[in-house]
């Protein structure tokens, strides 16, 4: 069983807002369990985490990059996650009241510097 992260970022008036956990001091991605022994992928699993734990309509996503998330902090291999990110088509069909009762919520990118630091972009694609 590995862990998968996964975000929506979205951008308003010039600010960028991520989809992370309600958690303090500092808020995390929202992460899933995938299953390679059931043949799981790690797109798969956070797509259907995505669509079926918080709603999310996967045809209003778009998939924007895949990174590296150092869910501990550390700055070795041992706590990598991948980390794939979504942008939304239109931002005002998410279920924001859903999202909260989940623990989860938009928090602009300039108040979240802790968590940002600990994504690792070496060699990244970004897919169009």
């Amino acid at each position: 069983m590995s862990l998968i992260a996964g975000t929506i970022i979205f951008t308003r008036d010039d600010q960028s807002y991520f989809l992370v956990t309600d958690e303090l001091p500092t808020p995390k991605f929202y992460t899933v369990k995938m299953h390679k022994h059931d043949g799981d992928t790690a797109l798969g699993s956070i797509v259907n985490g995505m669509k079926d734990e918080l709603g999310i309509e996967f045809e209003n996503l778009k998939f924007g990059e895949l990174a590296d998330w150092h869910l501990q902090g550390l700055e070795t291999s041992e706590d990598l996650v991948s980390l794939y990110t979504f942008e939304p088509i239109d931002s005002s069909l998410l279920n924001l009241e859903r999202l909260s009762l989940l623990g989860l919520q938009f928090i602009n990118a300039r108040d979240m510097q802790g968590l940002l630091k600990n994504v690792d972009m070496t060699g990244v694609i970004q897919l169009d």
